[in-house]
Parts: structure tokens; C-alpha cells; sequence
């Protein structure tokens, strides 16, 4: 499903090797937020390897065209601890934009789906307002909806616990743990910086990335 082989990338990585398969949930410690986000860029695509392989869904990445690769995204949900959300649309517009430019879903059937997602993860304030004002938990909730309305094979969760308050977090995880099990197969991947795992996430295997390697174990 996800596959490095001796991959490096200046600061980063140094000939290091990893790999999820399907059906995995896992978890990468990183030592700095920095490497967590080029991390993540290196795992969607958007960063190059100077040298090695990366393979994402059996394909190696480097060396498929453009459209291959943008097809190769669609199938992976982001949830960005920024919640990376668009500041001039608002919280309904960010949630109904992927969903309407990617799938043929009538819009009824897109706000019941949101709707059913929003319940689920404790999110019910205002939806037609703009994103800016509102606290980080919230904007990471509403990047957290968008990405399961997607229905990915493969979930990156980029810290995503961070700041939550008790009641939202064992919603979130509840919801997260659950959301793995709804498509046979899918991936879930956490990056999150520190030395400790996740409570309460089911991993199947931690990863600890230091000094350019990935070594495997909690």
C-alpha cells in the first residue's frame, strides 16, 4: 500500500525503508514538526526522494505521469492539523467542494452525508460562517469530516489530537477507530512528533524516525 525503499531526501531521510500493507493502522514518531511535514509531503507525492523508491498503492510514484498521480491522491484522505481549510469559503462550502469536484453525488445526498459525518465526530456549530475565527480544534474537525466524506483507501492523520479537549478526543478516536473499519483494507497512518504513541489508537505497528531511519517498535 505504502513502500519506501533506501529513500533519501536531504535532512530527512538517509537509505531508509518502511512500508504499510493493507489494512494496517500505523504510526511514525517524528522528532521535530518539520520532519513530520515533509514527511507527509514525501508520503502524498509532493516532496521528490533525491534517491530511492516510493510506491503508493503498488505504483512507483516517481516514475507515473501527472494524471496517474493525481489519480493516485484522490484515493488518499489528508487531515491536516491546520485543518487546511480555504479561508474564503465557508466551513459548508470547504466540506461540499472536494465531494462536488470529485464524485457525482446529488447534493442532497452530500449534505445528509455530511451531516451523518459532523454527528458523528461532535461537530455542531455554525456551517455557514468562514473557517478563520474559529479555534484549531474545530478547523481540524471540519479537515477530519472532508477527508472521511472521501471515503479513502488510505488516511493520513497529521497530529491530530493535539489540543482537543478530553470529550472531543474520545469522540475522535472512537470515530477514527471505527472509520478504519468501514472499508476492507484501508490504510490509517498517524504522524505525530514526540517520543510517546498515541493513547488509544489501535496501532498495528509504531515507527520512531531518527536521524534519517525508521526503527519499528513502541
Amino acid at each position: 500500500m505504502l513502500k519506501l525503499e533506501c529513500a533519501s531526501l536531504k535532512g530527512l531521510l538517509e537509505c531508509a525503508s518502511f512500508s504499510i500493507v493493507k489494512g494496517e493502522i500505523c504510526e511514525v514518531l517524528t522528532e521535530t514538526d518539520f520532519d513530520r511535514n515533509l514527511l507527509l509531503k514525501v508520503f502524498t507525492g509532493l516532496a521528490a526522494l533525491d534517491s530511492g523508491k516510493i510506491y503508493i498503492f503498488d505504483k512507483d510514484i516517481l516514475s507515473i505521469t501527472s494524471a496517474e498521480l493525481n489519480e493516485t491522491r484522490k484515493r488518499i484522505g489528508v487531515v491536516l492539523n491546520n485543518g487546511g481549510l480555504i479561508s474564503n469559503l465557508k466551513v459548508w462550502e470547504n466540506l461540499m467542494l472536494p465531494l462536488a469536484y470529485h464524485m457525482s453525488f446529488h447534493k442532497q445526498d452530500i449534505e445528509e452525508k455530511i451531516r451523518v459525518i459532523l454527528s458523528k465526530i461532535g461537530y455542531d456549530d455554525d456551517l455557514n460562517v468562514l473557517p478563520g475565527p474559529l479555534p484549531d480544534y474545530k478547523k481540524r474537525l471540519i479537515g477530519f469530516a472532508r477527508a472521511m466524506l472521501m471515503d479513502p483507501d488510505m488516511i493520513i492523520y497529521d497530529s491530530v489530537f493535539e489540543g482537543l479537549s478530553s470529550d472531543s478526543r474520545s469522540r475522535v478516536l472512537e470515530t477514527v477507530n471505527a472509520f478504519h473499519l468501514e472499508k476492507k483494507g484501508r490504510v490509517s497512518l498517524f504522524l505525530d512528533p514526540g517520543e510517546s504513541p498515541i493513547r488509544g489508537i489501535k496501532a498495528d505497528n509504531t515507527y520512531r524516525l531518527k536521524e534519517g531511519k525508521f526503527y519499528e517498535g513502541n
